[in-house]
């Protein structure tokens, strides 16, 4: 049987962070905030407001078809036996209510972990009875640690129990009991226990009014919250400074919500404020993979634009002295739609294509389809009449055409057919190849219906509604287009190629979408990812 390993310090984190509470997910009113005894200014902090709420949900994550494949790779039998096999590494059933209290853990109290500015964490739990709680660690540390030696002294007002390998020997884990919570640390951690059991209340993580802020903004079910507090030196390699990630997990879905105060420029909010639009998404052709759609206020995004388009591209529509944001975005109406769907005659069997539009044309592997509605179609139909002019700026040819009457504008580079535009009436169009072009203005005006795919799943449209910013990832159309590439896609000895793939398909199948949305709220950046199962 294999076994499961894991770091000391973060082993008593994972144990509790996995309780499970089978009767109750309600935390009694009496139960101690556990956030009291993390400092406000730590490097990180995970807090679980009811541990047993949190341990009856993840056995949904033990019930997927993909964890039991992933368990296979690290060769057991499946999910529910990589459980067992860690659960014995924990030497507590942290899924069982009885185990916990017999190990002298209050199930239903919460839990929080703060990693701190030298980067040693702390658990902070609900402890039911110390007692059983000093014999479970001394078993624990023995068994797993090889410190099965237990000490105590006096330091700062309470009692710090040590457990070393032998007596004088340096501490392998530790713990300080208090007002109904254990402080539990591990190897160097030890020595500050003392000193995070008097943390200040109004130091406390508890007090922060930064943190209260975020998780009124944030929805109030949550079985977990992440923080990165701004001094954070996390925040030195990204913009997530104050940033809370609010975790929710049901039998249908695992759900990450992000509050990002510093990451918005406030003169930008509005491009993540929901404006009002068309609804463009029944256009979209029936086999897209991705669908996106824009809601917000397409001129508030123009600080993003060069962001979006690269450098290259910026940096040429600059020399070419064309103002973006009063020629493009400010004749744009909110609720543009763009889909990704897998190309018929892609080559997987070539491996990874170059992340490099310039050796790899992307259209070999994903067809395009856009659509937006133009304020102004003369304004609109003019900008389209400047590009066969600018494109040679680009690396690229552009050819105005006529075909079945209506004008449209055809993309050649270097590596082959890129995006083709056309404009018809007030609505413009951008697909790749030439086929998603003609198909998507066929659809144009017979949309009285949505067509079969992504937008004719109720629950993965209405996704789309309320949001700034939406994108659905369709995991069944996937699996269905990859299903669907003919023999050849796979190359020489495809059926190889084709069955792994497969296999990865078929351990997936009760995954159904993924699901990301991006808003402002009270002028702060909120994200929200959910990966959706699939019904049984």
């Amino acid at each position: 049987m294999r076994r499961c390993r894991a770091p000391a310090r973060f082993v008593l984190a994972f144990a509790v962070a996995a309780t499970g509470c089978s009767r109750c997910g309600r935390v009694p009113a009496q139960a101690p905030d556990v956030s009291r005894w993390v400092p406000a200014d730590c490097e990180l902090a995970v807090v679980v407001p009811s541990t047993g709420a949190l341990g009856e949900k993840l056995k949904v994550l033990e019930g997927l078809k993909v964890a039991s494949f992933l368990a296979q790779l690290q060769g057991f039998a499946d999910a529910p036996g990589y459980a067992a096999a860690l659960v014995g590494q924990l030497g507590v059933d942290v899924r069982s209510r009885e185990a916990l209290a017999a190990a002298g853990l209050d199930p239903a109290g919460g839990l929080a972990v703060a990693v701190l500015h030298d980067r040693n964490p702390y658990t902070v739990l609900a402890t039911s009875d110390v007692g059983k709680l000093e014999r479970f660690l001394q078993g624990l540390a023995r068994d797993r640690l090889g410190a099965g030696v237990a000490t105590s002294r006096e330091a700062g007002g309470v009692k710090v129990t040590e457990f070393a390998a032998a007596a004088g020997g340096p501490a392998r884990l530790g713990f300080v009991a208090k007002d109904g919570i254990a402080i539990i640390a591990a190897e160097s951690a030890v020595a500050g226990l003392a000193s995070y059991a008097a943390l200040p209340e109004d130091k406390a993580l508890s007090k922060s009014a930064a943190l209260a802020a975020s998780l009124s903004r944030l929805p109030a079910s949550r079985d977990l919250f992440v923080y990165v507090p701004p001094a954070s030196k996390l925040a030195e390699a990204a913009p997530v400074g104050g940033a809370v990630v609010a975790v929710a997990l049901s039998p249908e879905a695992l759900t990450l919500t992000a509050d990002l105060p510093s990451t918005l420029d406030p003169a930008a909010a509005g491009a993540f404020q929901v404006q009002p639009g068309p609804d463009l998404l029944p256009y979209l052709p029936a086999d897209a993979v991705v669908a996106l759609r824009f809601s917000g206020d397409v001129q508030g995004a123009a600080p993003y634009w060069a962001t979006l388009v690269g450098p290259f591209l910026a940096r040429a529509l600059d020399d070419a002295k064309v103002d973006v944001k009063a020629e493009v975005l400010a004749n744009l109406k909110p609720g543009l739609v763009m889909a990704l769907a897998i190309a018929p005659e892609a080559k997987l069997a070539a491996g990874m294509p170059a992340l490099d539009l310039r050796r790899t044309n992307p259209f070999r592997y994903v067809h395009l389809s856009a659509l937006a509605e133009v304020i102004d179609p003369v304004k609109g139909a003019a900008t389209l009449d400047r590009l066969p002019a600018l494109a040679p700026r680009f690396g690229a040819k552009i050819d105005a055409a006529d075909r079945a009457g209506q004008r449209v504008f055809l993309t050649t580079y270097s590596q082959g057919d890129g995006v083709d535009f056309a404009l018809r009436d007030n609505r413009v169009v951008a697909a790749a190849p030439q086929l998603r072009l003609d198909q998507l203005l066929g659809r144009l005006g017979k949309a009285d219906a949505p067509v079969p795919g992504l937008v004719s799943d109720s629950a993965l449209k209405a996704a789309f509604d309320g949001h700034a910013l939406a994108a659905v990832v369709d995991l069944r159309q996937l699996s269905v287009s990859v299903r669907e590439l003919p023999s050849e896609a796979w190359g020489v000895g495809g059926f190889a190629y084709k069955a792994s793939t497969v296999r990865w398909l078929d351990a997936t199948d009760d995954l159904r979408a993924v699901l990301f949305s991006v808003d402002a709220k009270a002028k702060v950046l909120q994200a929200q990812l959910t990966l959706r199962f699939q019904k049984k």
